[in-house]
């Protein structure tokens, strides 16, 4: 499990770049890109699963996102090993029981270098409602139905595998997210949009 609260934290990282532009002429893309950036309040239950290299971890996840906050919750079978995850602007808290570490995330290098790590963390609460990450270029985004199926972003390649209805949205209920040896999956049972943590 402290191989995966690691992995994990340094998915909450990633670097700005150039704004992503939406597909050009594609009206209902954009109104989905629109009102989907406007949902600042969510929570999404699930399983993640982490590997690099040989390593591989899953764990349950709880993320309950709220505006720039994410607070994440993670445990093994029967809550074993629970770890903590709160990102909030530049500060990173990890707790895993009586634990606390606290990093200062200014720079994409800053995790990799404390954990080993890097993946990333600023862009993921986006790419889970199915959205690149605004200020960040992407590439190669490919669409069925008006949802986003890929996206290259800062040297990620992300894939939303299937969608789900809930709340009036219509949200990821699986993705895989891999660069180079790392490679994350997340798939989500329960999304409650507009949660308030």
């Amino acid at each position: 499990m402290r191989y995966l609260s690691f992995l994990l934290l340094t998915l909450l990282v990633g670097c700005a770049t150039t704004p992503a532009p939406p597909p050009a002429g594609t009206a209902p893309w954009q109104e989905r890109l629109e009102r989907l950036s406007t949902l600042q309040s969510w929570q999404a239950q699930g399983k993640l699963a982490l590997r690099n290299g040989a390593a591989a971890e899953s764990a349950n996840l709880l993320w309950r996102q709220q505006d720039g906050r994410s607070e994440l919750q993670l445990s093994g079978p029967l809550g074993v090993a629970a770890t903590q995850i709160l990102a909030e602007g530049e500060r990173l808290e990890v707790r895993r029981g009586e634990e606390l570490r606290i990093l200062d995330i200014s720079t994409p290098q800053a995790v990799e270098l404390s954990t080993g790590w890097d993946l990333p963390l600023k862009a993921l609460p986006y790419w889970m409602l199915g959205i690149p990450q605004p200020g960040a270029e992407a590439t190669d985004l490919a669409f069925e139905n008006e949802r986003l199926t890929t996206l290259s972003q800062d040297g990620w390649q992300v894939s939303f595998d299937a969608y789900g209805q809930f709340g009036g949205y219509t949200l990821p209920t699986r993705l895989r997210v891999s660069r180079g040896e790392t490679s994350a999956r997340l798939f989500v049972r329960d999304w409650q949009p507009g949660s308030e943590p």
